[in-house]
Formats: structure tokens, sequence, C-alpha cells
């Protein structure tokens, strides 16, 4: 996840540092505030269920996460609708409406937005209908259902750290080509850069914005300003590519990349020695989470986690071939 975490302002990064902290929590029972102070009371295992799931993009890893969600949801007799928002927050709350008036049990939001996606929380509770969230989790807990997260601080402290053993202590300039700026890929730059040590210097920080093409030019400026850089970091593995190529032309075969997300692309690269090392926490695992949760959280099964962490795998060529299954 972390493929595409959604655009998010600057002015949001306090409230993703809380959310991130959040993450980690074992919560359990479905506890939705209604709006009116009461929980929402548990769904007869007699009544079949149905998921509004409202999508963020079209890329690989949201096509990816919604065909789990759909195929989980399926084994488990679940009916789902699905909508997407195309990167757009104000698509987004007109999805959430549209799911309101068709009266879903419940929305599963993988948000473009955490401002918008704050409306759109508002807006099912006034309307009783519980919200869960992918990827990332709403400050006010009481107000949703739950969340399957990805810890974006351990991913950049599972990489920095890996860069520092890998780098044996030796002073090297490192590079990192970010998604969007704000709080997900904040969280990751930031705990990524405290896991260096004291050998290793960031020289290179720019975003982007999870487009390929654009890692691509990002990559060159890269090697224009900074042709010493030994190591770069870049947030998701489709730009991973996209910079991959700009060395690949400028005959910089000796630059390590690390990246994040699991892909097939992305562990081939692994394999292939293209990329040096990806951490997978693959939307495959997210959408079925999601199901499993909602379902128990929903129903007021013992022991659901309310917010539930992704697993990740630090992925090197050394066990490469064992990483878990990106898509469904």
């Amino acid at each position: 996840m972390i493929a595409s975490l959604g655009t998010v302002r600057k002015d949001t990064r306090t409230r993703a540092t809380a959310l991130a902290l959040a993450a980690g929590l074992a919560l359990s029972g479905c506890s939705v505030d209604d709006g009116k102070g009461k929980a929402a009371a548990p769904v007869p295992s007699d009544k079949q269920l149905t998921i509004g799931f409202v999508n963020g993009n079209t890329i690989e890893f949201h096509t990816c996460l919604q065909n789990a969600l759909q195929a989980r949801a399926g084994r488990a007799g679940v009916k789902v609708l699905t909508a997407n928002s195309a990167m757009d927050p104000a698509k987004e709350l007109s999805n959430i409406d549209d799911m309101i008036v068709k009266r879903v049990d419940a929305i599963v939001v993988q948000t473009v937005n955490i401002d918008s996606l704050e409306g759109g929380i508002s807006r099912a509770n006034r309307a009783g209908i519980p919200i869960f969230l992918t990827s990332v989790a709403s400050v006010d807990q009481t107000k949703i259902l739950g969340a399957v997260v990805t810890d974006v601080k351990k991913v950049g402290r599972d990489l920095g750290a890996w860069l520092a053993e890998d780098s044996g202590g030796k002073p090297v300039e490192v590079g990192i080509i970010g998604g969007a700026p704000g709080a997900a890929a904040d969280l990751m730059n930031d705990a990524f850069k405290q896991s260096l040590g004291g050998d290793a210097k960031v020289v290179f920080d720019q975003p982007a914005f999870w487009q390929r093409a654009k890692a691509q030019d990002v990559a060159e400026n890269l090697l224009q300003a900074r042709p010493k850089v030994a190591y770069v970091f870049v947030h998701n593995e489709d730009m991973a590519l996209g910079a991959l190529a700009a060395f690949k032309a400028a005959g910089r075969d000796d630059i390590k990349i690390l990246t994040n997300g699991g892909s097939a692309a992305g562990v081939k690269a692994v394999k292939d020695g293209e990329f040096a090392v990806t951490v997978s926490n693959t939307p495959k695992s997210v959408g079925e989470m999601a199901v499993d949760n909602v379902v128990g959280l929903l129903r007021g099964t013992k022991g659901v986690q309310k917010i539930a962490t992704v697993p990740d795998v630090v992925v090197t060529s050394d066990n490469a071939s064992k990483a878990p299954p990106y898509c469904s």
C-alpha cells in the first residue's frame, strides 16, 4: 500500500500521525456511533449482508483490492455494490451518498482524501450506516465500524534498516521519489530517514504523485542533480519501474532501488536484480481482511479487531520466490 494512499493535504499530517499510532490498537466489537451516542446493534446471522465498496482509483492496487474484496464476499455469501471515485474527492462524497440511498449494510471506502473522507463519514453516520476504511483510519474511531490499514511507518523503518545494513556503515547518498505529499507519504519518509543511521545522507527528495512517467522524469532530474547517488527509495513499485527506466537509459545499473508493494512485477524485478528490495503488503490481504472484519464487526463476532494491520514481508532475492500473492 501502498500503491496509492490518496492525495492528502499537508495540514492533515498531525491527524495522520495519530491515525498511524491508532492503527496498532487491537480494538474489538462493533462500536459505531450512530450520531446519537448509541452503538449499532449486531446484524442477525440469518440476514444477507450487502456491502457498498467505494474505490479510489483504477490502478493495479485498487483493481486487485476490489477483486479480492469481491471474491472473499462471494465466498461469504455477501453482496457487493461498487463505485469508483477516480481520485476525485467530490466524486467520493457522491458515491458515498449513493450507497446511503441504496441502504447498504456497510460502506467500505478506499479514500482519495482524508478531508473529504471526514465528510463522507459524517453523512454515513447521520444515515445510520456503518463505514469501514481500507489503507487509512479515521481520527475519531468512534465514528467508523473499523479499518484495515498498512503500517507505513514500519515500511519506512524496514527499508531504512535494510539500507543501513546493506551500506555497511559507509557514507552513501540516498534519493527519495515519493508519492503525493501528505500523511502517509510523510510518515513513511520520516520513518525511513530515522532508520538510516548516521552515514547515509538523503540528498534528494521529490514526489512523483504515484505516476510512473512522472517518476521517470524525477529520476532523470535526480541523476543530473546528484550523480553520486547510490540508493533510491521509491514509494511504490509502479513508480520504481519508471525510475528504473531512467537509470537504465543512463547506464546506471549500480543504483539500488528500494520500494514498496509486492506486486508480481515488483517481485520479478527483485528476482531479476533490478530492485534491491521491496516490502510486500498486498491489496489481496487488504480486500480479504476488509470483508472478514466488516462481517465480523456487523455480526458482533467476538475477537474481531476493529483496527487491523495488514501483514508485510521484506522481499529480497533471498526470499522472493516465497513472496505472498498480490492479486486474487
